[in-house]
């Protein structure tokens, strides 16, 4: 949503311009009709009947073979996969042909660049897949309204009980934006919105250089860092052995109005603002903060910061790779970013060889404070990211619901790997040594809620291992929890597979584990995938620590305990960075909402793409000292507003007035 502004590259998105062309030109009509989204219609029997499956079965086969076209990104195949996988021959489609009787054929295909005009080029061609996956929230409505969507309420409850919880218990207002009169044109993608919330990131062992005692908590305060690295770089890179012209003291890549990890984002919610976001005034009416004095006040301090050499003088041509590289290298001392980082990039840094005298740390923060108000982190009131779509001129609509139900039972069911298996010669079909990679899937389903039940579960499973005493002697885990074996076996928990070399955990610790009844209960409690994404790396860190706090005087971490550095303070740290997302989505700490959610309307379709290129264009510059800081009042009147701003905001106000209001 805070991208709301997208070029639509196809035919396909006119249709919905309300106009009247009348001889060489036309005057858009650009009043908001609200659509009624209805109501979803009930079960014939309640979820709790135990003939509700008989009613709603979840993978039930066709007796005869049913072809479904559908669409796919290209992806590069994850680590284990065969490396000349690809949509078309990944394993994924043996296991719908064999269990559902599905045929998937792939008829548009594209890299990620270009899946979205190969998409839009298609459609408008008469040459809609039965079945497809968009991000273009105008896409979505403009197939809507003109019928071309199939109306799948009459499927919607053939959903796994986990989806169906997310949708009707987790997230009951996500249905109701993909809905119109009672019908339901969509499957939404389930996300915790909270989890685009972003923080601060810090390297520790630079304000231990800079004799800086905690991590800053204000604006004010973040400056007053970002100088002193700026002031010390030469202390900075004695100590670490990085080139002192390489240390970039606040990393930011260049898109202003991209609002992902590395991004003017977290600067912007800083001091109130989101570029792209609409909030509630008080009195009822959504305001642009685009145009907002708190988006000129996060101007002024970045202005500030770039003159003073915190901000990298390069952010101007930065990608999010570039940055990535950046910080894998030590370079970087300040960013902010989502709950993924720590595991992201800054992990590679910490496992880095040392180089220097100071060992590689970080530490990380929330919002700094701006002025007398708090900071808070901006996510979206209610989060689409994605739609999964059916044509309406698809013979089995049904199907969308089998496939994302099958996708499911694969994914998050720890049997899988047995239960599908190719019925000739009997080897699973699961694996991503068999060409099964979850990203060419082509329809599909995640529990927006898992990550938190995994967050939950895996925190108590490593405390109560170690109090009871598995990993509280150095011996049995500082060489890691896995080792590289020829193949793997019955039993084997398969960490990764590639180059003929197959890493599982090690036997011994399983057999230990296996022999002793308590350990087997609580390492039982994970779900196989959390063993092998968490448990490998993160337990052995996690014991270190543990040790080191009762032991203090012991050796340091080695380097097969520093491997999971990054995977515990992402998804087992109490204080760590998705523990961040839990407070937020139970209420322990608080957000600011972009009150707008809906579809891109049209005002924005006309008028997005230029406004977005002049944002980032005159706000660029307005940073580097290029223009003043005042000629951002000119740019919202004279340029802003008289180019559609006005316009969007008129009819994103008469969207709002439209939607149930919330606390």
């Amino acid at each position: 949503m805070k991208k709301i502004l997208k070029t639509v590259l196809t035919v396909i998105t006119a249709v919905i311009l309300s106009v009247s062309v009348m001889g060489c030109g036309y005057e858009p009509d650009y009043s908001y009709v609200a659509i009624d989204p209805g109501t979803l219609p009930a079960p014939v029997v309640s979820r709790d009947d135990p003939t509700f499956r008989e009613h709603y079965p979840m993978l039930e086969p066709y007796d005869e073979p049913v072809k479904i076209t559908v669409a796919a990104v290209a992806y590069q195949p994850k680590s284990g996969v065969p490396s000349n996988t690809t949509p078309e021959n990944q394993a994924f489609n043996k296991i719908a042909k064999q269990y559902l009787n599905i045929e998937l054929v792939y008829t548009t295909v594209g890299a990620s660049t270009v899946y979205d005009s190969k998409l839009n080029l298609a459609i408008g061609a008469g040459n809609t897949p039965d079945m497809f996956y968009t991000t273009d929230g105008s896409l979505f409505s403009s197939l809507r309204d003109t019928g071309a969507l199939a109306d799948l309420s009459g499927y919607f409850y053939n959903l796994n009980d986990e989806l169906l919880e997310n949708y009707l218990t987790y997230m009951p207002d996500l249905l109701p934006t993909v809905m119109k009169e009672g019908g339901l044109y969509a499957l939404p993608m389930i996300t915790n919105t909270y989890a685009a919330a972003q923080r601060l990131y810090i390297r520790k062992d630079w304000l231990d250089i800079v004799e800086m005692d905690a991590p800053p908590t204000t604006v004010e305060e973040m400056i007053a860092v970002g100088q002193a690295f700026v002031d010390n770089k030469a202390a900075i890179a004695a100590k670490t052995g990085i080139p002192a012209n390489r240390i970039i003291p606040f990393a930011m890549q260049k898109e202003l109005t991209w609002a992902g990890s590395y991004s003017a984002e977290g600067l912007f919610n800083a001091h109130g603002a989101s570029i792209g976001a609409y909030f509630d005034d008080g009195n009822g009416d959504l305001i642009a903060s685009t145009t907002s004095q708190e988006t000129k006040n996060a101007l002024s301090t970045m202005r500030e910061m770039y003159s003073k050499g915190i901000l990298d003088v390069d952010f101007t041509s930065k990608t999010t790779e570039q940055i990535q590289a950046n910080i894998r290298a030590g370079y970087v001392g300040m960013t902010f970013g989502e709950w993924w980082l720590p595991k992201d990039a800054l992990d590679d840094s910490y496992k880095a060889e040392q180089k220097g005298e100071e060992p590689v740390d970080w530490t990380w923060v929330d919002l700094p404070n701006y002025g007398d108000n708090e900071s808070l982190p901006v996510v979206s009131r209610v989060s689409v990211s994605g739609y999964n779509l059916v044509s309406s001129k698809c013979a089995h609509p049904e199907a969308v619901v089998k496939l994302i139900n099958l996708f499911y039972d694969i994914y998050y069911s720890d049997d899988s790997a047995e239960r599908y298996v190719d019925k000739t010669t009997g080897a699973s079909l699961t694996l991503p040594s068999a060409g099964f990679d979850d990203q060419l899937v082509p329809i599909k389903l995640w529990d927006g809620i898992s990550s938190i039940r995994e967050y939950e579960r895996v925190q108590k499973v490593f405390k109560d291992l170690f109090d009871a005493g598995f990993g509280d002697t150095e011996a049995r885990l500082k060489d890691g929890a896995t080792e590289e074996v020829a193949s793997a076996e019955q039993g084997d928990y398969v960490v990764s597979s590639a180059n003929n070399v197959t890493t599982i955990l090690k036997r011994s610790l399983i057999a230990e584990i296996e022999a002793n009844p308590t350990y087997k209960e609580i390492f039982d409690t994970m779900k196989n995938r959390e063993k092998i994404l968490h448990f490998a790396d993160g337990y052995p860190y996690y014991a270190a620590m543990r040790r080191l706090e009762e032991h203090p005087d012991e050796d340091k971490l080695t380097q097969k305990e520093r491997a999971g550095w990054g995977i515990y303070h992402e998804m087992i740290d109490p204080d760590g960075s998705y523990a961040y997302v839990v407070d937020l989505t139970t209420g322990a700490k608080k957000a600011k909402y972009n009150e707008f959610y809906g579809a891109s309307l049209t005002t924005m379709k006309d008028f997005g793409s230029y406004l977005t290129d002049r944002v980032n264009e005159i706000f660029t510059q307005i940073i580097t000292g290029e223009l003043e800081l005042n000629y951002f009042d000119e740019f919202v009147t004279k340029t802003y507003n008289k180019n559609g701003g006005d316009k969007i905001i008129k009819q994103v106000n008469a969207w709002y007035d439209a939607q149930p209001k919330k606390d």
